[in-house]
């Protein structure tokens, strides 16, 4: 299987596949804390990028149109003190915009902080339950789909974004390409995803937390400025987004590589440690990039 980055058909095998059974929708829910479950992994030779083999790529359309994840909204809170950091970020370094597209829009959290700046702008979400929620949990209409949606046919934007979708997309170029197409002159491609060569993953090898099930295609540094450069664009600025938790989801996800069950559990009759463990505290990890492209030519 060639690489989706520089083509070269030589790789190696990074991680087996280790879930033992068929693929199905919750296997792709954004709340999955099963850290290190995932697809058979290739590592390209050549160009070093990390990506899913097997037919069951064909699947993914059908089991995230499927997908629906109940705990989500109980993070509502923190993924708009995220959203509203990354959008107020872009904003500032790039303030002439007037119109955006996010494409894997979610709950549509990030369109309907865009908007509340006065932005012009569309989402596109291909889970059908997430699209419901985005009516109820933010007040947007989001388009049901994929990208390129032909409700958006010929509509140009200055920004447009992808938060934590490129790793969840089997062929990650031709994606960039239609954001591309979709970007006027001046416009700005935002990128958000985790890095492959972070100290994080290096530390925590194959159990590092972005390692699911979900995720199909790793990016470091390297690999998006290669892939940027083959659908003609470049990465003009980067930076490490910053992420918002309650106390209590870091303890829970922690959980999974420290013994910290048992103070969980005492956070559950303890009023203080459970008012402690309800904060939201931001926090900078380096495990991921975002990453600002522009246009080098016109196609």
């Amino acid at each position: 299987m060639e690489c989706w980055i520089c083509k070269n058909m030589t790789a190696s095998v990074w991680k087996e596949r280790n879930l033992d059974r068929e693929l199905c929708p919750s296997d792709f829910r954004i709340t999955d804390a099963r850290y290190g479950v995932t697809l058979k992994l290739l590592q390209c030779s050549e160009c070093r990028f990390i990506y899913a083999d097997g037919d069951e790529l064909r699947q993914l359309q059908s089991l995230y149109e499927q997908m629906e994840d109940p705990g989500y909204a109980e993070g509502l809170d923190n993924r708009r003190l995220q959203m509203r950091w990354l959008a107020s970020k872009i904003v500032r370094m790039y303030p002439q915009a007037h119109s955006a597209l996010e494409v894997g829009a979610g709950v549509g959290i990030l369109v309907a902080d865009l908007k509340a700046r006065g932005i012009q702008v569309d989402g596109v979400e291909p889970s059908h339950s997430l699209v419901e929620q985005a009516r109820i949990l933010s007040g947007v209409e989001l388009q049901e789909g994929l990208y390129p949606h032909s409700n958006l046919v010929g509509q140009r934007y200055d920004y447009v974004f992808l938060v934590d979708v490129i790793e969840h997309v089997g062929d990650p170029l031709s994606l960039m390409e239609h954001c591309r197409n979709a970007m006027t002159e001046n416009g700005r491609f935002i990128v958000v995803t985790p890095d492959i060569s972070s100290i994080a993953a290096r530390l925590l090898g194959k159990r590092w937390w972005h390692l699911r099930l979900a995720h199909v295609g790793y990016f470091n540094r390297k690999t998006m400025e290669l892939a940027a450069d083959k659908v003609d664009m470049i990465v003009e600025n980067s930076f490490r987004p910053l992420w918002f938790f309650p106390i209590s989801y870091l303890a829970e996800r922690l959980a999974v590589y420290l013994p910290l069950e048992w103070l969980n559990r005492l956070a559950d009759r303890i009023v203080p440690l459970r008012w402690l463990y309800e904060r939201i505290v931001p926090l900078n990890i380096a495990d991921s990039y975002v990453f600002v492209l522009r246009k080098t030519k016109t196609l």
